[in-house]
């Protein structure tokens, strides 16, 4: 079995249209919410029907209060808009158990139509699968014992994706699996995907330089 680690932040609309998506999960996998200190109702929403963990703000604090929080032994982390079949859950267990897989992440598509989204997922999917490196979104999955061994995520305000990968992939091999994670467009459709795609670019070379500091966050706008 395994863990999905969902780290939520203000995610009430989300959260209410994706109920009975995360009841269906959590009768095949362990589901654990972490709440960075919401302000809305998605507390409300979760509590007595899933397990919640409160932690203060911060996606890598979070995710690693989840991870602490988990019982079983592959942890998968998972955005409050995100969707995964359980083809993939499979997926992930016997890949891991036939191929001792250190960790890795699920097959990117974004859940609009039209040539410049599917470049855009096929562009990470290639960085996936060529370097190794994983974003939050791909449906990032790793062996708990590793997890820890690396003592989780780095916990920057951003970035901590990245850098968990360059750990990651040293431990032993990682691939991104064939199985889809679906992912929302809603940041490209809020800022604009020209304006959207030069805010990723500047993340990513930032985070090539170094920074991990207020200078990024500021950068990357809170759509919620």
């Amino acid at each position: 079995m395994i863990s999905v680690i969902v780290p939520v932040f203000n995610e009430e609309r989300v959260l209410t249209a994706r109920r009975e998506y995360f009841r269906d999960l959590a009768r095949q996998a362990e589901v654990i919410f972490v709440d960075g200190g919401s302000t809305d109702g998605s507390v409300a929403i979760l509590d007595g029907a899933f397990r919640v963990v409160r932690t203060p703000k911060g996606r890598a604090r979070q995710m690693n209060a989840g991870a602490a929080a988990a019982a079983q032994d592959i942890l998968l982390f998972h955005h409050a808009d995100n969707t995964i079949e359980s083809a993939a859950l499979r997926m992930i267990e016997e890949r891991v158990a036939a191929e001792g897989l250190a960790g890795g992440c699920l097959r990117q598509v974004i859940d609009q139509p039209g040539w410049l989204f599917r470049w855009i997922a096929w562009t990470g999917n290639v960085r996936a699968r060529c370097r190794r490196i994983f974003y939050g979104d791909q449906g990032m999955f790793v062996r708990k014992d590793i997890f820890q061994k690396l003592g989780g995520f780095p916990e920057y305000e951003i970035g901590e994706d990245v850098a968990f990968s360059k750990m990651l992939r040293r431990q032993g091999p990682v691939r991104m699996l064939p199985c889809p994670v679906t992912c929302s467009a809603r940041r490209w459709l809020c800022q604009g995907v020209v304006k959207t795609t030069l805010i990723n670019t500047r993340i990513k070379l930032g985070l090539m330089l170094g920074d991990e500091g207020q200078q990024l966050t500021d950068v990357y706008r809170d759509i919620r």
